[in-house]
């Protein structure tokens, strides 16, 4: 075990189980995976505890959503009621003590607060149905202390899941490599290593035997229909000495690459998106060599956006989008996945202060991105969350209609915080112009237009063009889409975007007048603050 030599671990068997993976092993032969089932779709992120309660105890549950998957695709293009997202994304559903689940007890297994396997099949096959595909997400990283393979490691320095876990004999007083927490906790005369905080004691992913458990979890998922994981925590996999070595490890990415190809032997469609929260260069290293995770989120991308958006300056977001490019180089810009916001961030709408024309033009160039967009569940109807660092915040309860429970229990819901009047599904189904209507059009315009769902992109030159403005061209080998969109507080004259092509406006809010056509470039008549609009270009 990499870990055990260097740290002269407690526990460190002889049998091969703390050892270093056999690195005689034949290698698993990946190629880049360019035309997965992910590429042309809008995933949608659940907290199935505040989406919907189907039995009133104040919970939400897998029955509750199940029962609501109507209102995120019925299976039906046509019917224009639903938001018409393609993939689902739960967070974690397994047995836990803490009400956000990240501290797992029980891998193969529901929280019962959430229902059963069954009601976990059956929203499985009732997603499929209508054509949509679902992820868990999996902690690797650490699992909970109540978990039995943490008890028996605790209970003595020779018991059979010692090595499960990380444990020396003294305290190296390593801090947090994102804080200035401690990393290893004292217990029973021993210490063990929690980069995360004492209940979450971290699994030794250097441990084959450890390794080997966790991928026939992965594998026991897949068998009953669902598509793929999102992986938290993946820069914290395996540790080295002091505070640097604690993320990012070249061990970590080697643990990377042997689940992708252990898992693609025998579901060679399941995909695995990682949580990198870093800098751009150091989240897409875990794209590897097309052989690691397929998506990888846009942490510094989302900053950006918010940050311009609320500084009304587009050219942040600009050299973000330009350093993307870049480290994408030569692999696949389809790798990334950008969002606005999610379940550890301050929801969007209150970074915004409630700016209705901040979040449209947001949601707007979401959904011009390249790669696979995520949106947080009620971030489609502006939902603010509660105030504070508290992060249920985040995760309050989903607003179906504007009842004393708004629509997601009967009873008492187990946290909430206010919103905005109207800032419920019922009322925004029934207004053409609100944002989860935008949103519906967005994602169906997205669907419909192949360079938006998965065609390259290129950042045009603009001529006379204010701070706030920026633009995408968007194409695949049939056809071109150009975005471009006023970030800024104040409208847009008129201005033009360095590109050939006849222009057809496929979707457009605050656009002054018709665009036209000129020589090499296509002539904008201006842009209202906060106005965007998607051209064909022909």
């Amino acid at each position: 075990m990499a870990v055990c030599a260097a740290l002269s671990l407690v526990a460190c068997s002889n049998d091969g189980n703390g050892g270093s993976p056999d690195s005689g092993q034949p290698p698993y032969h990946i190629t880049p995976n360019t035309q997965g089932w992910w590429r042309d779709k809008v995933f949608y992120e659940v907290f199935v505890r505040s989406f919907s309660d189907s039995n009133g105890d104040g919970y939400g549950d897998l029955a509750g959503l199940t029962a609501h998957l109507d209102a995120l695709n019925d299976g039906d293009a046509g019917t224009g009621g639903d938001l018409e997202v393609d993939a689902l994304w739960l967070m974690p559903i397994h047995p836990s003590p803490s009400y956000h689940g990240y501290d797992v007890t029980d891998y193969r297994n529901v929280n019962p607060v959430y229902g059963t396997l069954s009601d976990l099949d059956a929203l499985v096959a009732a997603a499929h149905r209508r054509g949509v595909k679902v992820i868990l997400d999996m902690v690797l990283n650490h699992s909970s202390r109540q978990h039995p393979w943490f008890v028996n490691s605790q209970s003595d320095p020779n018991a059979d899941h010692r090595s499960w876990y990380v444990w020396r004999t003294d305290d190296p007083g390593w801090r947090q490599p994102f804080g200035s927490g401690r990393t290893w906790w004292p217990l029973g005369g021993y210490y063990y290593y929690g980069v995360f905080g004492s209940g979450m004691p971290d699994l030794n992913l250097a441990n084959p035997t450890v390794e080997a458990e966790l991928v026939d979890t992965m594998k026991f998922w897949l068998a009953r229909g669902i598509d793929g994981f999102r992986l938290d925590a993946v820069r914290y996999f395996i540790e080295n000495p002091a505070d640097a070595g604690q993320q990012d490890q070249p061990e970590t990415h080697d643990l990377l690459k042997r689940i992708r190809g252990k898992l693609q032997t025998d579901y060679p469609d399941a995909l695995l998106v990682a949580e990198a929260w870093a800098p751009i260069d150091i989240a897409e290293a875990y794209y590897g060599n097309g052989d690691e995770v397929q998506l990888g989120f846009s942490f510094d991308l989302a900053d950006a956006i918010k940050t311009g958006v609320n500084a009304g300056d587009a050219s942040g977001i600009l050299s973000t989008l330009s350093h993307l490019d870049a480290a994408l180089a030569g692999k696949d810009r389809g790798y990334d996945a950008p969002f606005l916001s999610n379940h550890d961030q301050e929801r969007v709408m209150r970074t915004y202060a409630a700016d209705a024309g901040a979040a449209r033009v947001s949601a707007a160039l979401l959904l011009a991105l390249p790669g696979t967009p995520f949106v947080y569940y009620g971030e489609e109807l502006g939902m603010q969350g509660g105030a504070g660092s508290d992060d249920r915040n985040k995760r309050t309860p989903y607003r179906w209609d504007g009842s004393a429970g708004h629509g997601f229990t009967t009873g008492s819901p187990w946290y909430d915080a206010a919103e905005a009047p109207g800032v419920d599904l019922a009322t925004e189904q029934a207004d053409p112009a609100s944002l989860f209507n935008l949103y519906r059009r967005l994602i169906a315009l997205r669907h419909a237009q192949s360079p938006l769902a998965k065609g390259g992109s290129t950042m045009p030159g603009l001529q006379n063009a204010p701070a706030g403005v920026l633009a995408l061209l968007r194409d695949d080998s049939t056809k071109r889409v150009l975005f471009v969109g006023n970030v800024g507080t104040s409208a847009a004259g008129a201005f033009s975007v360095q590109v050939s092509g006849t222009p057809t406006v496929l979707l457009s809010e605050g656009l002054a007048g018709t665009p036209a056509a000129g020589s090499g470039s296509v002539s904008i008549p201006g842009l209202a603050a906060r106005g965007f609009a998607f051209l064909s270009l022909q």
